[in-house]
């Protein structure tokens, strides 16, 4: 009887091995695609196993597949909202990158007033909704909901007016 439950168990860590091996670099892309910061990716993935092997949902899940990309979908919510809840992040590979010197010497500065000068007037050249919305939800760092709020309609409009912001911004900064 002992050594059947460990035959069962070794074929069960056999299992789990190889969904391991066969899920995670699916899962790893899942979550970099969904946070800001995919450096915690290969964590979250760690921590996304450790929930399925907890609740011994190999033994109990038809697709164990689905139930990890499941599992996952909760990892990523959780991690959402504690990137919220920081108040601040500090990456010492941004500060590196901040405190160095533009390439090119003094001119960086001149590009940069060059640049946002174009912007500027691309910016003029777009409707006052698309603008609005897109320095509400960029600029000013409001989520959708707010911009909707403040502008007076709905949450998908303000996602629309923001993804044709782009495209026109796009497509007046090449011609120019």
């Amino acid at each position: 009887m002992r050594r059947q439950v460990i035959a069962e168990a070794g074929g069960a860590y056999e299992r789990l091995g190889e969904l391991f091996r066969l899920c995670s670099p699916d899962l790893h892309r899942y979550i970099q695609r969904r946070l800001r910061r995919s450096m915690d990716a290969a964590d979250l993935t760690q921590e996304i196993f450790e929930r399925f092997i907890r609740g011994d949902s190999l033994a109990r899940s038809r697709d164990p597949r689905a139930y990890l990309f499941g599992i996952a979908s909760h990892v990523v919510a959780d991690a959402k909202m504690a990137e919220r809840r920081d108040i601040v992040t500090y990456d010492s590979e941004l500060s590196e990158q901040a405190g160095a010197e533009p390439p090119g010497g003094e001119s960086g500065g001149v590009e940069d007033i060059a640049l946002q000068d174009e912007l500027s007037h691309a910016l003029e050249q777009i409707s006052e909704v698309h603008r609005a919305a897109l320095l509400l939800t960029k600029r000013d760092g409001l989520s959708c909901k707010e911009a909707a709020l403040r502008m007076g309609t709905t949450e998908g409009s303000i996602r629309v007016y923001v993804c044709e912001a782009r495209a026109q911004l796009k497509m007046l900064l090449k011609r120019s």
